[in-house]
């Protein structure tokens, strides 16, 4: 296996994204909507990807997307293995909003684990962030949250696969960063027209859709199917295809 920088291989999954809504004809989510259209996942589900470095498209990881209910809260789980590294993220939200109650991100890095935990709390506004490294004490950080809709970042790919897929719709909605002490930022959709995609899970119909920023841009691929599972991501660092999935 091609082995990339630890940092490299695990870096993708921050999502700081922002972009306007291009033109006022088409159907366009503002930020502050709520942006989920209808969860289209089952309570327990599974999806497993191979991830390529997007140079050399030589295999550098794998990842596995999790759910699974909890009562009235889905349980979103991120799980990304690069040799003997790793980097797991798990976002407890809302069943029907997915607002987010609670987020853990733990990374491995050569032998050394880091994690970084954050608690929402909707009525004091604000998410309180404790960060763990080494064998430092944990230190809280708690950042005020003045949106009244927003999203937890490492939840970001559950989350596209909930919007309205027609051609032209375009979402803007506010992601919260738990590993940047709980910073919010913009993030911005486009959904573009339909393709037919090979990914080594099979060959289907899919929704592009593009993602952007002020210095980054990526690229998402959804199945025209009720789950709307994810078949390909492009993240501008490494290219997820999707091997398996278990709704």
């Amino acid at each position: 296996m091609h082995k990339l920088a630890p940092v490299a291989v695990l870096a993708g999954m921050m999502f700081a994204l922002a972009v306007a809504c291009f033109e006022s004809r088409v159907t366009c989510a503002q930020e502050g909507d709520e942006i989920v259209s209808g969860v289209p996942w089952s309570d327990d589900e599974r999806a497993e990807y191979v991830l390529l470095d997007r140079g050399t498209q030589e295999e550098c990881g794998t990842g596995t997307l999790t759910v699974e209910r909890q009562g009235d809260r889905y349980q979103l789980t991120l799980s990304f293995v690069a040799d003997a590294n790793s980097d797991v993220s798990t976002v407890v939200v809302d069943d029907e909003t997915l607002q987010p109650f609670s987020v853990r991100r733990e990374r491995v890095i050569d032998g050394e684990t880091e994690a970084v935990e954050g608690e929402y709390d909707r009525d004091e506004q604000v998410i309180r962030v404790v960060e763990f490294t080494g064998d430092d004490d944990p230190r809280e950080v708690p950042r005020r949250l003045d949106e009244e809709v927003y999203y937890d970042n490492e939840s970001s790919i559950f989350i596209w696969r909930t919007i309205r897929f027609e051609e032209g719709y375009e979402a803007k909605y506010t992601a919260v960063l738990v590993n940047q002490g709980g910073a919010a930022r913009d993030v911005g959709l486009r959904v573009r027209e339909k393709e037919e995609i090979t990914v080594p899970a099979g060959t289907f119909d899919a929704w592009r859709v593009d993602i952007t920023t002020d210095d980054v841009d990526q690229v998402a691929f959804f199945a025209d199917t009720p789950e709307h599972q994810l078949l390909f991501y492009d993240n501008s660092l490494q290219i997820f295809q999707l091997v398996s999935f278990e709704p």
